[in-house]
């Protein structure tokens, strides 16, 4: 589960865009929290919210675009509607907005359920609601509602680490770099922080199974590409457990790469496996070649009914001031959640292995 910083705006555009695919069936209002004041209207339209929102903001006019757009997303269909809802009032409050107006949709248009929460940065006196930081507090955030301690995390996933057969210190590293960890030094930092430090003297270095290698072997002969790289990349990635990275420098095609059987915890030198012209003979130049990457192992998610759940008013609006129009474009929600993710693929990795 992740939480996404959207686009701010001036003009709280993320109402519209959000009750427009309420409109295309394509979201669902589940909640409008401390929107008191509305509740006199005998129909509650998306402008009301709007004029609600625009009114709280005009309280400090330094802040030129006080809008709070967030998209909390999850693991294809891990969570529904409601779990999501739940995780995002707690979201609100870790993060200081538990005070502030905000509407909470649920977005059902894309292979990954989400909610976008839109509400306010400028708080009831007046103040800015504390941004510091608030990228690393956001994972911090959504990692105590799913249950997860960082440390303690860290820690196993280093041991983890330690139980696959690697040949050569880059290729340790490298295991943990795809979980999302930097290493300096023997550091080892995520979500902006120090978690833990690598003992020397406990990494081994060992040979990876050969008769493991022998077996993937078989397999690139077998179901190399003719001419579609990255469904190969996909297939062994899902099907088998085992993860490609390719690596360049200074934006050159790739020159090499390894392959992570997370099935088995062996790590290979690609080359031993299979020469890159070999598995690769119509991307031979490897010019758009993109470095492909995900954790294989599934995520430890804490069920969310046994969350907590504050009391929010839930208003379906009858009616809107605007005509509902469906977006048959690209979908920009999802490319908002995911794109940075995608594009990150995209970029050929500058270290060697």
């Amino acid at each position: 589960m992740i939480a996404k910083f959207l686009r701010p705006s001036a003009n709280f555009n993320g109402v519209f865009y959000n009750t427009d695919k309420v409109g295309a069936d394509k979201a669902e209002l589940m909640a409008a929290v401390n929107f008191d004041v509305l509740q006199g209207l005998n129909e509650i339209r998306p402008s009301d919210y709007l004029h609600h929102l625009q009114a709280v903001s005009a309280r400090n006019k330094d802040i030129s675009q006080p809008q709070l757009h967030v998209a909390i997303s999850t693991n294809g269909r891990e969570h529904d509607k409601h779990e999501l809802t739940a995780a995002a009032v707690t979201w609100m409050e870790k993060m200081g907005y538990g005070k502030q107006p905000y509407l909470i949709l649920f977005h059902k248009d894309t292979e990954n359920n989400h909610v976008h929460i839109v509400s306010t940065r400028v708080g009831p006196e007046g103040r800015k609601i504390n941004s510091g930081f608030e990228r690393v507090r956001s994972v911090q955030a959504i990692n105590q509602i799913m249950g997860i301690d960082q440390d303690s995390s860290a820690q196993k996933d280093l041991e983890k680490a330690m139980s696959y057969r690697f040949s050569t210190l880059p290729q340790f590293k490298l295991i943990l770099e795809k979980q999302g960890y930097t290493i300096k030094e023997n550091d080892l930092i995520k979500f902006g922080k120090k978690l833990t430090v690598i003992d020397d003297e406990k990494i081994r270095l060992r040979d990876p199974d050969q008769h493991r290698a022998v077996q993937l072997k078989a397999i690139f002969k077998k179901y190399a590409p003719r001419d579609d790289l990255r469904s190969f990349i996909e297939y062994l990635k899902t099907k088998l457990g085992v993860e490609l990275v390719f690596h360049a420098r200074d934006g050159k095609p790739a020159y090499g790469y390894t392959v992570i059987d997370h099935a088995q915890k062996n790590v290979y030198k690609g080359s031993g496996i299979m020469p890159l012209k070999e598995l690769m003979p119509v991307f031979g130049s490897t010019n758009s070649l993109q470095e492909t990457s995900s954790t294989i192992s599934p995520q430890t998610y804490i069920d969310f009914k046994q969350v907590p759940q504050k009391t929010t008013q839930q208003i379906i609006p009858q009616k809107t001031d605007r005509p509902f129009t469906v977006n048959i474009s690209k979908d920009v929600d999802d490319d908002q959640i995911h794109g940075p993710r995608r594009r990150r693929k995209k970029k050929a990795r500058t270290n060697t292995r």
